[in-house]
């Protein structure tokens, strides 16, 4: 599998939930939205329903150290984030 930037990855999976295997990072140590920080990785999945993504995953990142989950719409601004 071939690595491809944000904007390509922004490009064909738009609106989508998008597991990306071994992102590269820049500046991997200031705080802030992944998807601002992602300069390239592995599409391994994606989705327009985040559960699916969540449900996939586990078998998708096999073989790969690290990876990380994002969006590539818009999250509108009232959004409301439990934890």
């Amino acid at each position: 599998m071939i690595a491809l930037t944000i904007e390509e990855i922004k490009a064909q999976y738009p609106e989508q939930w998008v597991l990306v295997a071994n992102p590269e990072l820049d500046d991997p140590d200031t705080l802030g939205s992944i998807v601002s920080k992602l300069v390239r990785g592995i599409v391994l999945f994606s989705s327009k329903d985040k559960r699916e993504l969540a449900y996939a995953a586990k078998d998708y990142r096999k073989g790969y150290d690290t990876y990380t989950c994002i969006f590539t719409g818009e999250i509108p601004k009232n959004r409301k984030f439990w934890l």
